[in-house]
């Protein structure tokens, strides 16, 4: 059993694993071994149709089941719908996460911007429009940067799909997105791992109604929320990114410290709140 800690990352729904490679970039130097799994009909593919979410969960749990098969310690790390499955993979294997990282964790879908077709979901969750009905994704790309928004703003425009995810979200995604935060909802309590959540003020996608309703509800003993005051949702690309992947390296050299003489962690001024 290798003792050097592992860690899986889970990016966000109908994005790629693109999006989370700062902090895997971050915990990579520090000695980790980390993996961001495609995850079919969750990660973005041209053509490929959204699966439901139990689809996700298997996947994220073969994942995990085959880094705890090699590895003493396993943390896991997911953004926005991406930490939801974290939070599911935990409540999966009871005893088995090491430790959480929650970026930016939507809960609640009551951002400042949020796309007007966003509030008219529940019109065709239960209607034939769910099959072909999406939600584009709209200026500001959850990025407060104007340089990497007007960036991500051109990817879009030009292949359909940028670091930030696809240029559409189809309905049926959001609707298998929000049976899964049902699902986490009713096991928080049973989730204990320490656990690390991150979140924007200035979110346009969740408040910050959400990290507290997983901080009041977590059954976790070891729980922080770090509030970000100069970016948006995709915490791993704005402004605060460094920041980000040095406090989530942090989190867990203290939850797992490597062993390894060799291995010098990575310097950062960023604290736990």
């Amino acid at each position: 059993m290798n003792k050097t800690p592992a860690v899986l990352l889970l990016h966000g729904l109908w994005s790629s694993p693109s999006e989370m490679m700062s902090v895997a970039n971050t915990l990579r130097r520090t000695g980790y071994r980390v993996e961001i799994p495609e995850i079919s009909g969750y990660t973005y593919a041209a053509g490929m149709p959204v699966r439901p979410w139990r689809d996700w969960l298997q996947a994220a749990l073969a994942a995990f089941d085959k880094l705890a098969a090699e590895h003493e310690n396993v943390s896991v790390g997911g953004l926005c719908i991406g930490g939801m499955l974290a939070l599911a993979v935990a409540a999966q294997r009871p005893g088995k996460v090491q430790a959480l990282s929650i970026l930016s964790p939507t809960v609640f879908f009551d951002g400042w911007g949020l796309p007007w077709l966003t509030r008219l979901r529940y019109i065709g969750y239960y209607t034939p429009f769910r099959y072909f009905w999406t939600v584009p994704e709209q200026d500001p790309f959850g990025v407060k940067n104007p340089l990497i928004r007007r960036w991500i703003a051109r990817e879009m425009a030009q292949r359909n799909v940028s670091v930030a995810g696809a240029a559409q979200l189809p309905l049926i995604g959001l609707h298998e997105s929000e049976r899964l935060i049902a699902f986490v909802k009713r096991t928080l309590a049973e989730i204990s791992a320490p656990t690390l959540i991150i979140h924007a003020r200035e979110d346009e996608i969740s408040t910050l109604r959400s990290p507290y309703y997983l901080l009041e509800r977590l059954g976790s003993h070891i729980k922080h929320l770090r509030v970000l005051e100069d970016s948006y949702h995709m915490v791993t690309l704005d402004n605060e990114r460094q920041q980000v992947a040095a406090a989530i390296n942090d989190f867990f050299l203290e939850q797992a410290p490597l062993s390894l003489a060799s291995v010098v962690p990575f310097p950062s001024q960023a604290r736990v709140a």
